[in-house]
């Protein structure tokens, strides 16, 4: 779920605190931030010791970059496209397209069917990883704030700095593609139900 916009009136006295030299405070900020920077990590690289090195890159990037924060938008906003951008960083310096977290949950009800049924369902959440993959970088990562983070079309545009016109889109062609890859395995497999 996306951060409330008033939570940057409750970070600006942490952050004006840690600038005056009070480490406590980036602590705070750490603490507050740590489990939303987590979970966009691993949903980006899909594993939980490279998601864990990337949230500690995360956060060495806030502390050398904290300073340039403005107020222009909320903290939460500012420091998720700092995140963001630290994550895109990592896949591109790694040349990895790993597979996103599960987002079984979302694509596919839950049958609760017998061992067969449970099997069926484990093997398309690896083809669901397996086509998040494959998404362009931008598609991938406006599915994983979207769909998987609950944030808002304007709040994805603040975040990756674009118009709400290209989030959409981008979520328009990710989802396209998608449904094609999934259907082109349950055409092969002729037994999976997408």
């Amino acid at each position: 779920m996306g951060m409330p916009q008033d939570k940057a009136d409750l970070d600006m006295p942490l952050i004006k605190s840690y600038l005056a030299g009070d480490t406590d405070s980036f602590n705070e900020l750490v603490g507050k931030y740590e489990r939303t920077a987590y979970n966009l990590a691993y949903r980006m690289v899909g594993n939980a010791a490279d998601a864990a090195d990337l949230t500690q890159e995360i956060f060495v990037r806030l502390h050398r970059n904290v300073k340039t924060f403005r107020g222009d938008s909320a903290f939460s906003t500012w420091f998720y496209r700092l995140a963001t951008n630290c994550c895109k960083d990592w896949l591109r310096k790694e040349a990895r397209r790993p597979p996103t977290q599960e987002i079984q949950d979302t694509l596919v009800a839950d049958g609760g069917a017998g061992p067969s049924r449970l099997y069926e369902q484990s093997e398309m959440k690896a083809l669901v990883k397996e086509a998040i993959s494959a998404l362009p970088e931008e598609q991938r990562m406006a599915i994983v704030l979207h769909d998987l983070q609950g944030y808002s079309y304007e709040e994805i545009a603040s975040i990756a700095e674009v118009p709400v016109g290209t989030v959409k889109s981008r979520l328009s062609r990710a989802r396209l593609k998608l449904a094609e890859s999934l259907a082109a395995i349950k055409e092969q497999n002729g037994r999976l139900s997408v």
